[in-house]
């Protein structure tokens, strides 16, 4: 009767794999056990069938012990979700003793299914119920040399079928090939080159000179600066930090969406990232950041798409370097955390147009398109009636413009005006005007307004920069040493600071 057993556990696993969509994650043919693995109603299931005679209670309590020892040990492999285990049992006969109480409630969340003779049906109909199954009929009435041919069949189709979905899920990652990545990675590097030899890439006229993102220069029709901000960086670090993450995270993607769909998501995400910067940040900004996390926006996306193999692979490290990465902009305030986020959104909403290759979705990808679109606009629209930035955020604009044109007497009369309420812009206000009160001769208000920028802003590099200079002049080494050496610290590669640094250091 043994090769009736067999026969009922190869059918049963092979309808479960072949036609129910159970992955494998462990088999062992001539042990006759195998671990099967389904995602299904938000819960990963964890399926372990074996073959084999269970005589007495204790036997089959240390093998469901050694089940619940296994799974523990392979606990990672299912991060991601809550895990839910079935152990199933094929036997001729049960344990000659009390077992029952083995298939009840049990503290580790088990759930025993012991299929014997007398009971296969109503067992594999319990657990076919759990997953909302049409329980099938296996064919039991056929001769054994029958039963024995076509067990190698049955094995040979679960063993067909675990390597083509393996080699489908391999595919997923080796779709395209990282052409763009390199193209982009090789453009960066290329235009940072270009603008250090032309000026520097620290400098802030430099960067509003070949496109950085500049809110008034924006305002007055240079919207382009939102794409060509993508590929100007501020300094060496920055550079470096954001072609680092471009290599891992665009190779990655690129792989798995194409280079079609790669560019695209970069670039709509780089100009999400862009747009949501101009609409919440008014500072200068630059760098391939907002794209970058276009870039985890994609992969977030795949992990929705595939969430059992996005957790097998990448999962919960990527979450938690998105996660770091939005926390470190949160407590660095040169951070812009406007592009960081906006690229990440816009990222996951360009996947979603794009989708992924061989898949579509109409309607989530016309739903997308018009929600960019939407989004887009609104950011537009906020950012132009300066909603998010408050009132003052214009005159910090203007005063900035005003000082590059020589109007300090303006600057000095609006910047006063609007410190009667600064709301979130009194130190880029006080810092306009110290900047106004020194091309005016005015050097003691000037040392009033920076004192206070560097009490409000501590970061401010180019606050503690002047003042070193203010203090230099006054014959005060000791104060212009300290804020030469903070400036020198907050921008190690802005050669300006690190010459005042060493010159007072001496």
């Amino acid at each position: 009767m043994f090769i009736n057993q067999e026969y009922f556990f190869w059918k049963l696993t092979h309808d479960l794999i072949v036609n129910q969509k159970f992955h494998i994650l462990y088999s062992h043919m001539e042990e006759r056990e195998v671990w099967l693995e389904k995602d299904f109603k938000g819960t990963t299931h964890v399926v372990r069938l074996k073959h084999k005679e269970m005589n007495w209670r204790n036997e089959l309590k240390r093998d469901l012990e050694l089940v619940d020892h296994q799974l523990k040990q392979n606990r990672k492999l299912f991060r991601g979700g809550k895990v839910q285990t079935h152990a199933l049992y094929i036997s001729e006969y049960p344990p000659v003793d009390e077992w029952e109480d083995l298939l009840g409630s049990r503290t580790d969340g088990m759930k025993v299914y012991f299929m014997h003779d007398e009971n296969k049906d109503s067992e594999r109909s319990r657990f076919y119920k759990k997953f909302n199954i049409e329980d099938p009929i296996v064919d039991q009435d056929i001769a054994e040399n029958e039963m024995e041919a076509i067990i190698p069949y049955l094995k040979q189709q679960i063993v067909t079928m675990h390597q083509k979905r393996k080699k489908e899920a391999e595919s997923l990652f080796r779709f395209g090939k990282p052409f763009m990545t390199i193209f982009l990675l090789i453009v960066n590097i290329l235009f940072f080159l270009y603008v250090e030899w032309q000026g520097d890439t620290t400098s802030v006229e430099t960067l509003i000179e070949y496109g950085a993102k500049y809110n008034p220069e924006i305002l007055s029709g240079e919207w382009w600066r939102i794409v060509t901000s993508m590929f100007l960086h501020i300094g060496v670090v920055h550079l470096l930090m954001n072609m680092l993450a471009l290599f891992y995270l665009g190779m990655a993607v690129e792989k798995i969406y194409g280079t079609l769909r790669f560019t695209v998501i970069y670039f709509m995400a780089g100009v999400f990232g862009g747009v949501a910067s101009f609409m919440l940040n008014p500072q200068i900004a630059a760098g391939a950041s907002g794209a970058i996390f276009g870039l985890f926006g994609a992969l977030l996306f795949f992990g929705i798409q595939h969430k059992r193999l996005f957790f097998r692979t990448m999962g919960w490290n990527l979450i938690i370097v998105i996660g770091i990465n939005i926390a470190f902009g949160i407590v660095v305030p040169q951070v812009d955390n406007g592009a960081h986020l906006g690229g990440l959104l816009g990222g996951f909403i360009a996947t979603s147009i794009t989708h992924l290759p061989k898949r579509k979705n109409v309607k989530l990808q016309a739903l997308a398109t018009v929600s960019y679109v939407l989004l887009i606009s609104l950011m537009v629209f906020f950012g132009v009636q300066n909603i998010f930035n408050g009132g003052n955020f214009t005159k910090v604009q203007q005063t900035q413009e005003l000082n590059k044109q020589g109007e300090y007497d303006k600057v000095i009369q609006i910047t006063t005006e609007a410190l009667e309420d600064p709301g979130r812009f009194e130190a880029e206000l006080l810092f306009n005007r110290s900047f106004a009160y020194i091309r005016e001769g005015d050097e003691e208000e000037a040392l009033k307004d920076l004192e206070k920028v560097t009490e409000i802003s501590p970061d401010l590099a180019e606050a503690h920069y002047n003042l070193a200079i203010l203090y230099q002049k006054k014959g005060n080494t000791k104060k212009a040493a300290a804020h030469a050496n903070t400036a020198a610290d907050l921008k190690p590669d802005n050669e300006d600071f690190q010459r005042l640094k060493d010159e007072l250091g001496q």
